[in-house]
């Protein structure tokens, strides 16, 4: 009996305990939330307006300055310089020493039992201040003591109904009991078949011991599953992920970028490799707030995108680092073209502009002259605009549009493109094909094959010798696939510049105002063009004799 009593002293001290602790936390969230609305509001308003939404709210808060003087008590509104300096307070030496400030207590104005809560804050006028919200505690107090008094009272009168019980059938009937299952699991060990004639309730108890356990196995399965799930989520994501304790301690990562990290290593500062990462983690350690930053790992030379969450509810770091090297070089790409798109229309644009300026005082004979320069810059003018137009449209689309093709019409449709560039240069084209069919078709591409031997052709012309170009184009049919080949007897290209001629905007001869000079992305396009139409490209060339491009695609 003795037992008995101490146990429920305990519970009655323990659940007390509990009960002062969970309203307190209770008080203390339901400050925090004040504290939330209330610091948007000293952000965006003076006091005089704050004042008035507050003035009839049961709600009580103050501004403190960080020396301690009240700025403002919603109580004591224009009456803030009579209060004494709240500097010595306990919740306010807190938020200067942890950031928050927790305190019950009991005020020396109105001598009722308050729980303040205070944190640090800035206000509309940017100045750093500690926003205290507080509220009546006393009620509280009386309804643990109501609390309190109520279970030592019932506790009393159920130990004496409990003390008579048991003497007289509880004890007895109980070990009966007891050995009754204790007999049955040795024999049976399943319960299927427990039945107490007299006492049904053992089998209703083991039914529902039975069905614990079962619902038991089952959480245990879904929590497995569901671990399961995370593990393949955090796995396939494509940035590295590492969750940290309290004590900055490694809790789960994935496998993401494991060269950053040393093996074996749990400590923030000991995993990660590379200081700039640990400064950023340093950095959201100190200041317990969230922090984004890109890096450039020098020994790695790529570039870093690292975001650290600050977990303040489980006062936890999730660490997440993503490699933006590629994003970083897209940029590049895209500055560097936006540059040069820009230089190759100022150039045409700057000619046309200064020829028509020259052409208004022009003598006749240099009018003609003066009129067929502008027309050649239009025209290199509207080459530079299809160009930039082609780029952008095979970024755009994957598709291929394979068809049936008459070789004649290949031929017609590239003399007729090209009509103005052989005119004037005397260009002689001539044709070698090997096809399996009888019939003289292409199964291609019709518009990408067509770009790609016009942008060929074309740069044949433009770097072909003085004499006329002499160009051949042949086509030989696999059974899967067309080899296709482009020769000139041009200039040729020197081997060290062969590898860069499919960059965009590269010119052999580097000048951008040359005669011969185009755009530069002439090539680029037939190497994009080519890929996309499932094959590669290939330059034989030596200098001062010509130059062959054979490519393939797929049929």
């Amino acid at each position: 009996m003795f037992f008995i009593i101490m146990i429920e002293m305990l519970f009655v001290i323990t659940n007390i305990s509990f009960l002062s602790t969970l309203y307190k936390d209770g008080a203390k969230n339901s400050l925090k939330e004040n504290v939330f609305i209330i610091s948007n509001l000293i952000r965006e308003y003076d006091k005089a307006e704050y004042q008035q939404i507050f003035k009839n709210s049961d709600m009580r808060f103050n501004i403190i300055g960080l020396d301690g003087n009240v700025i403002y008590d919603s109580r004591k509104y224009e009456k803030e310089q009579g209060l004494e300096n709240h500097g010595n307070r306990k919740e306010v030496l807190q938020v200067k020493e942890i950031g928050t400030g927790f305190d019950i207590r009991k005020s020396s104005i109105s001598d009722e039992t308050m729980v303040y809560y205070a944190v640090q804050k800035t206000n509309k006028e940017k100045e750093k201040v500690i926003l205290r919200v507080s509220k009546n505690y006393g009620e509280t107090l009386k309804t643990l003591r109501v609390i309190l008094g109520a279970q030592f009272l019932f506790f009393s009168f159920l130990n004496f109904i409990i003390h008579i019980f048991y003497k007289k059938y509880l004890k007895r009937d109980l070990y009966r009991k007891i050995e009754i299952i204790e007999n049955f699991l040795k024999d049976k060990g399943n319960g299927e078949n427990l039945y107490f004639e007299k006492d049904p309730w053992i089998l209703n108890l083991w039914d529902i011991v039975q069905k614990w356990q079962k619902q038991n196995l089952e959480n245990i399965i879904n929590l497995n599953r569901e671990k399961r799930i995370l593990h393949q989520i955090i796995t396939s994501i494509d940035s590295s992920i590492c969750l940290f304790d309290e004590k900055l301690e490694l809790i789960i990562k994935n496998s993401k970028f494991n060269y950053l990290y040393e093996k074996e290593k749990t400590s923030y500062f000991n995993l990660i490799k590379d200081l700039d990462i640990i400064e950023i983690m340093k950095k959201s350690i100190n200041e317990k707030q969230n922090q984004k930053a890109e890096v450039y790992i020098l020994r790695l030379k790529k570039y870093f995108s690292v975001n650290i969450k600050y977990l303040e509810q489980d006062q936890r770091y999730l660490l997440s680092v993503k490699d933006i090297t590629q994003t970083k070089g897209m940029i590049e790409i895209q500055k560097t073209f936006i540059s040069n798109v820009s230089h190759e229309l100022k150039t045409p644009l700057t000619n046309i502009k200064g020829y028509v300026i020259a052409l208004e005082d022009a003598p006749d004979p240099l009018k003609a002259q003066f009129l067929k320069t502008i027309k050649n810059n239009i025209d290199k003018l509207e080459n530079i605009i299809v160009d930039f137009l082609n780029i952008s449209k095979i970024e755009s689309s994957n598709i291929v549009n394979i068809e049936k093709i008459p070789v004649s019409r290949m031929k017609t449709e590239l003399h007729a493109v090209l009509n103005e560039r052989i005119k004037n240069s005397g260009a002689n084209i001539t044709y070698n094909l090997n096809l399996l069919n009888k019939e003289n078709e292409l199964k291609i591409d019709f518009e990408k094959v067509l770009t790609i031997l016009k942008n060929l052709v074309e740069n044949a012309i433009v770097y072909g010798k003085r004499i006329a170009p002499e160009i051949e184009i042949s086509i030989i049919e696999t059974k899967n696939r067309y080899k296709i080949g482009v020769k000139d007897n041009g200039i040729g290209i020197e081997n060290e510049e062969i590898e860069k001629i499919f960059e965009r905007f590269y010119r052999v001869d580097k000048a951008r105002t040359s005669n011969k000079a185009g755009t530069g992305l002439g090539l680029s396009i037939v190497k994009e063009l080519v890929e996309k139409c499932g094959g590669k490209i290939d330059v034989i060339s030596k200098e001062g004799k010509g130059t062959i491009f054979i490519f393939t695609i797929l049929k």
